[in-house]
């Protein structure tokens, strides 16, 4: 049981009693998905603090060795209550909690100590263990297969929205609850900024390029996808610049093993770009970690000392973008294994004109 591990982590680290607000973090740790909840995570006890909302769900979720908690006066009471029972004046807090509530806490809490708990359960999600892989492997397949469909039916005259509506109406047809972020569907000009916010009145035109990054979530999991495709023609420059980014993404991609750095992998593609002349037009990282949130840790990105370890599932995402002409990138999810890597993303990378 995962909760039982951070215990374990915890009290070896001698971080508790140890409070967990963030509901993705408590949502890993019990699968517990209301709105609401609090873990406070004692070296012989834990306790799940939550509303009447949520005590039957609760109840019916988690083991009778977890004290159920009904929050009656607001979370400082039940918060003092428990570190009463457990006789400390101390509480370790989660990295995550923003700082409205440290402070509404620490004015609320009397003399107990707050202290900062690190990124304990962070270091646990970084990992993903087989039900996690296989989930993540069929969101991804999701996903490729919504970029299949979405080839049938691009064409020049049809909207951005058009194209990003069809995408939410895809995922939701094949077993998704929700889009992982707001689909970017981005033509023509609007290819050369990263995180464009996609038109509801754009046409896409003969002779556009069109940046299409989407995701899905499937049972709590994320994926993320990104292909760029040319609607009627392709100018000789793009061409050259989509070659390039995919040369950088394939290099990049066929490095992943365990023990390399994370800075050594974003350098890879990166020099691969800069030494065609366009480094300063690859401005972003070379993507993250992804799981039950789109962007999670590690962090893929220059500088960085992380190393990577078998069982973890990361984007890579190279890309080349030209002020008020277009952009190009690729991205796939990647996961390490034991001797190298699985790309998940089986989408085409081979230049597309429709």
């Amino acid at each position: 049981m995962r909760l039982k591990k951070l215990q374990t982590n915890l009290i070896k680290s001698k971080k508790f009693p140890y409070l967990i607000s963030n509901l993705t973090n408590i949502k890993y740790l019990t699968g517990f998905g209301g709105t609401y909840a609090n873990i406070v995570i004692d070296d012989k006890q834990i306790f799940f603090i939550t509303d009447s909302r949520y005590t039957e769900y609760a109840s019916s979720l988690l083991p009778e060795s977890i004290e159920i908690i009904q929050m009656t006066t607001g979370l400082p009471d039940s918060l003092k209550d428990i570190l009463k029972t457990v006789k400390k004046k101390r509480l370790y807090i989660d990295y995550s909690i923003p700082l409205s509530g440290y402070q509404s806490l620490n004015n609320n809490l009397g003399k107990i100590k707050l202290i900062p708990g690190a990124d304990e359960i962070d270091s646990l999600r970084i990992i993903k263990d087989e039900n996690e892989i296989n989930t993540l492997r069929k969101a991804v397949e999701i996903a490729d297969k919504c970029f299949a469909h979405l080839l049938k039916i691009i064409k020049p005259g049809i909207l951005e929205w058009d194209i990003a509506v069809e995408i939410e109406y895809f995922y939701r047809k094949n077993g998704c609850t929700k889009s992982s972020f707001d689909s970017i569907v981005a033509s023509g000009k609007g290819s050369s900024m990263p995180h464009y916010i996609t038109s509801m009145s754009k046409k896409i035109r003969h002779g556009d390029i069109l940046l299409i990054d989407m995701g899905c979530t499937f049972n709590g999991y994320n994926s993320d996808l990104t292909r760029t495709v040319f609607a009627g023609s392709i100018e000789p420059e793009f061409e050259k610049i989509y070659n390039i980014v995919r040369t950088a993404q394939e290099k990049a991609i066929s490095s992943v093993k365990p023990g390399i750095t994370t800075g050594k992998l974003d350098g890879i593609a990166r020099d691969v770009i800069a030494g065609s002349g366009y480094g300063r037009e690859f401005g972003h990282s070379l993507g993250h970690g992804i799981g039950l949130e789109v962007h999670e840790s590690p962090a893929i990105k220059g500088g960085s000392t992380f190393r990577l370890k078998k069982n973890i599932p990361f984007t890579v995402e190279p890309g080349i973008y030209i002020p008020e002409k277009g952009g190009i990138r690729i991205e796939d999810v990647v996961i390490v294994t034991e001797n190298g890597f699985e790309d998940l993303t089986q989408a085409s990378k081979e230049i597309i004109i429709l």
